[in-house]
C-alpha cells in the first residue's frame, strides 16, 4: 500500500445540501478535490456497460423512481436528476478526467452476485489514470477477481458486524462472513471497516500488518477516539465541511 499524504477521504465526495450538491455527484467530487480531501465512491455498471457512480441498490431515494441503475442506460439514466437538483448520475470516466490525480481515491465497486463485469470495466478505466487510487468492495471475488486480473492495484475487503448490520441476509451467511476467512482467498492488502465496530475480533486480527480505513465518520470527537486503530478516516460531509 502507497501511503498517501492526506489521511481523510470525503464519503460519497463533499457533499453538501442534496438539493445542490447530493452524494456521488460531479458537485461533490469537485469540491472534495478544491478542499484537499481524498474521494471515496461508488462505481456500478448501468444496461449498456457504462461505470457510474452510485451508491444504492435502487433509484428511488436518490431519484425518485423505479428500478436500478443496472436495469437502465446510461442515457436513460441522464432522465433522472439527482435529489431534484441539477446533477446527474456521472460517468467515472468523467469524473477520473476532472480528478486528474489531485487527490487520492477509494473506489467501492458494486455488484450483484458473480457477474464481475464491472471490475472490468472498471479496471480498463483505470489503466490509464494516473493519479493514487485503490479498489474496495464488500463482495470478496472483487477483490479475487483483482488478485488475479490487476495484482498490482491495491486492494481491500470492507466489513462491519455482518450479524448485527444485515439482518436480512441468512443467519448463516452472516456467521460466515462474519470472520473474513475469504481473505485467505483474495489477500486484502488493507480493511475498511465500521469503526462502531473496530473491537470486533475479526478486524482485531484481520488488521495486524495491513493498511486501515475506518468509516464513516461525523465528528472530530470520533476521530480521536479511532487515532490509534485506524490509518485513514472516511469522513461525512457533516464533519467534513
Amino acid at each position: 500500500m502507497k501511503t498517501y499524504s492526506n489521511r481523510f477521504f470525503a464519503h460519497r465526495g463533499l457533499h453538501g445540501d442534496p438539493n445542490v450538491i447530493p452524494e456521488n455527484s460531479m458537485a461533490a467530487f469537485h469540491r472534495a478535490v478544491t478542499r484537499g480531501y481524498g474521494i471515496e465512491m461508488d462505481v456500478r455498471l448501468t444496461a449498456d456497460g457504462q461505470a457510474v457512480l452510485f451508491h444504492d441498490d435502487d433509484l428511488e431515494r436518490l431519484c425518485g423512481c423505479t428500478g436500478t441503475v443496472e436495469t437502465y442506460t446510461y442515457e436513460q439514466l441522464q432522465l433522472f436528476p439527482l435529489h431534484g437538483s441539477e446533477e446527474k448520475i456521472p460517468l467515472l470516466k468523467d469524473v477520473l478526467q476532472m480528478v486528474g490525480g489531485r487527490v487520492p481515491l477509494l473506489i467501492e465497486i458494486k455488484t450483484n452476485g458473480l457477474d464481475l463485469s464491472v471490475c472490468e470495466e472498471t479496471a480498463r478505466l483505470l489503466d490509464t489514470y494516473e493519479g493514487d487510487y485503490c479498489i474496495e468492495s464488500f463482495h470478496p471475488y472483487v477483490l479475487y477477481w483483482f488478485r488475479r486480473h490487476r495484482p498490482l492495484v491495491p486492494r481491500g475487503q470492507l466489513a462491519t458486524d455482518f450479524i448485527k448490520d444485515y439482518p436480512k441476509v441468512s443467519l448463516i451467511q452472516r456467521i460466515l462472513m462474519q470472520p473474513l476467512l475469504t481473505n485467505l482467498l483474495s489477500k486484502p492488502n488493507f480493511i475498511s471497516f465500521s469503526h462502531v465496530h473496530r473491537n470486533l475480533p475479526s478486524f482485531r486480527f484481520w488488521k495486524k500488518n495491513r493498511t486501515t480505513f475506518g468509516w464513516t465518520f461525523r465528528s472530530a470527537e470520533d476521530v480521536r477516539a479511532c487515532e490509534k486503530d485506524f490509518d485513514y478516516f472516511i469522513v461525512e460531509n457533516t464533519f467534513s465541511s
